[in-house]
């Protein structure tokens, strides 16, 4: 993984851990439940934004050396399945 992107990954690591702890509080006591549901969705919005920042170390990083070797096809195969779950 790239530097820069394991850094924006940490970061976004790191907030959604204190998101999660703040909706583990709401869900004790009870909160009112679009204010969990905002929570909720920033949490997917950081999932989301990891997804690419990691999509796009991986593609740097990796993508021309796989695309060049003997393994080309299963890289492929690898990236339209991990891309197919990420539109579910």
């Amino acid at each position: 993984m790239l530097p820069a992107a394991q850094k924006k990954s940490r970061d976004a690591i790191t907030r959604m851990d204190g998101l999660l702890k703040k909706l583990s509080l709401m869900v004790d006591e009870g909160a009112y439940c679009p204010k969990m549901l905002e929570i909720v969705l920033a949490l997917q919005g950081h999932v989301d934004y990891m997804q690419g920042v990691i999509l796009e170390s991986h593609l740097r990083t990796c993508a021309e050396k796989n695309l060049r070797s003997k393994q080309k096809e299963k890289f492929i195969e690898e990236l339209l399945m991990v891309i197919g779950l990420s539109t579910r």
